[in-house]
């Protein structure tokens, strides 16, 4: 039987992420600063961490300005990948929010300064509210 080759960013450890954190000014944007902060910090931790704001992440996770879902507005919502030294993804994005409170942004950063490189799954209460479904006629 022969064996694949493996590619090699599958077998590479995460050395740093890139985290995309929702600003829009009618939504996420407005939440608590203290959870911002929090996640500058686990960038600041990371020699390869990347924290970038930008607008609605809509398309990525379930904002709560899309007509019909049910979730709360106030709160940063985050969206993760991890990467290389040199920036290649290695790994899913992974979609986290709303944080509403510095400790749950503190819990998150804990994780992509500590867990992330080392394989662990991240805290399964902070992962993005999933969409709401309309009742069944």
């Amino acid at each position: 039987m022969t064996r694949r080759p493996h590619h090699t960013a599958a077998r590479q450890a995460a050395e740093g992420f890139t985290a995309a954190v929702c600003r829009a000014q009618d939504g996420c944007g407005t939440a608590d600063g203290r959870v911002l902060e929090a996640l500058r910090g686990a960038t600041q931790r990371v020699p390869f961490g990347l924290l970038v704001a930008t607008g609605c992440l809509g398309r990525h996770l379930h904002c709560p300005h899309h007509e019909g879902n049910q979730v709360p507005r106030t709160g940063h919502r985050v969206v993760v990948q991890p990467c290389s030294r040199d920036r290649t993804p290695l790994g899913p994005a992974v979609a986290f929010g709303p944080l509403m409170d510095p400790e749950q942004a503190e819990a998150l950063a804990v994780w992509l300064a500590e867990g992330l490189h080392q394989g662990h799954r991240p805290p399964r209460r902070l992962l993005a509210v999933r969409p709401s479904r309309a009742p069944e006629p």
